[in-house]
């Protein structure tokens, strides 16, 4: 957005928001890299994240490895080799199939479809695709943990 449309949203988020989820029901999150509208009803999309399952734990935490790439996004070779290791950390929970050799190629391709259809990613073509991070994909983004000092009570 241009500055002034920034300014613009910024005075008018409250009505702007207001109205849409009078006309339409959804409710807005004011997030970092924007506004997004939920539907809290979940009925107008089908492709939900997060979700139940092993595909769906697997394309999470994708989600926040790409997001936590520093710049220029990551290859899929990248993401297979990762998921490789992710696979192995999750056997316990995840379907048997996903350690055998070569399923991390189906398993990432099903992850960044999803990602792709949630307007997460860009994937650029070449021998090993890039995978770019949108902006909206900072939501699945990891912090680091902030450790508090606690006080003790006096005796």
């Amino acid at each position: 957005m241009t500055e002034p449309e920034l300014a613009y949203l910024t005075s008018q988020r409250y009505a702007i928001l207001n109205r849409i989820t009078q006309l339409t029901g959804l409710v807005g999150e004011v997030r970092a890299e924007g506004v997004a509208m939920v539907d809290p009803a979940d009925e107008l999309t089908d492709v939900r994240m997060p979700a139940e399952g092993m595909q769906s734990h697997l394309t999470l935490l994708l989600a926040e490895r790409i997001a936590a790439a520093s710049t220029g996004g990551l290859r899929v070779s990248e993401l297979h080799r990762h998921t490789r290791e992710l696979a192995r950390a999750h056997r316990s929970y995840w379907r048997k199939h996903a350690t055998d050799p070569g399923a991390e190629v189906e398993l990432v391709a099903t992850a960044l479809d999803a990602l792709r259809a949630l307007k997460l990613i860009t994937v650029e073509p070449a021998e090993d695709p890039l995978v770019v991070a949108r902006p909206a994909i900072a939501r699945y983004s990891l912090a680091e943990p902030t450790i508090r000092e606690t006080r003790t009570a006096a005796r």
